[in-house]
């Protein structure tokens, strides 16, 4: 029990437990074999150690000292007292409240479970001559679970490479056949344009009579084919 200015506080849960359910429990634990502790138990244990360690820090003497300055002026012994007994009070409810859920969970079992999973997971791995996730690096294990996503943008960037490239074949027989077209063009102009010299040619050589006679000529064959 914790007293503080004459008033009792439980200590725990376990204070205002009936004596009977007490041995009611005792005979059914004694019934079922307890579940050893593995790894992850351990280290739940440790987090929750550390945590409840990291809130009685906010609890100490300093900080009571404050809250009761005439407490702590004229009995200090009394007051250190109370805090040593608060605190104690503190850990055994977090304590007791926490192995409670662990029993009505089950946890100790469901993380040796894990445990073990792991474990077999790891042993077949070995067995069977290969790595698993779990013996890799952890820059490893990520690049290994990211190879089938990065198998995938292959195939996809596969997939718009032929799609590029068979348009950029189309464009490549469009342009070829636009220069053909060219060709032909330029063929015809400078056959037009040969004609043309050749007529300048001739016409400048003729005298303008002769000139006027074929161009009569030309325009009677127009208009009279």
């Amino acid at each position: 029990m914790v007293t503080i200015t004459g008033a009792a506080y439980p200590s725990s849960h376990r204070d205002v437990e009936e004596p009977m359910g007490l041995l009611h429990d005792m005979s059914e634990s004694q019934l079922e074999p307890e579940e050893p502790e593995g790894p992850r138990m351990t280290r739940l244990r440790g987090i929750l150690d550390k945590s409840l360690e990291e809130t009685l820090k906010a609890c100490n003497y300093d900080a009571i000292k404050e809250c009761f300055p005439i407490v702590a002026t004229a009995n200090p012994e009394e007051l250190h007292s109370a805090h040593e007994k608060v605190c104690l009070f503190l850990r055994g409810e977090v304590n007791y409240e926490f192995g409670q859920i662990i029993e009505q969970r089950n946890i100790i079992f469901k993380l040796n479970s894990l445990d073990r999973l792991i474990a077999n997971a790891k042993n077949k791995g070995l067995s069977a001559g290969s790595r698993t996730i779990l013996d890799l690096a952890p820059d490893v294990a990520v690049r290994a679970r990211s190879v089938p996503i990065k198998e995938a943008e292959i195939e996809r960037l596969k997939a718009e490479l032929e799609r590029v490239q068979l348009d950029n074949r189309r464009i490549g027989s469009a342009l070829a056949h636009s220069k053909a077209e060219q060709t032909a063009t330029k063929l015809e102009l400078l056959e037009s344009y040969n004609e043309f010299q050749e007529g300048s040619n001739i016409a400048s050589h003729m005298a303008v009579d002769d000139m006027d006679e074929l161009l009569d000529a030309t325009l009677d064959h127009i208009h009279d084919p």
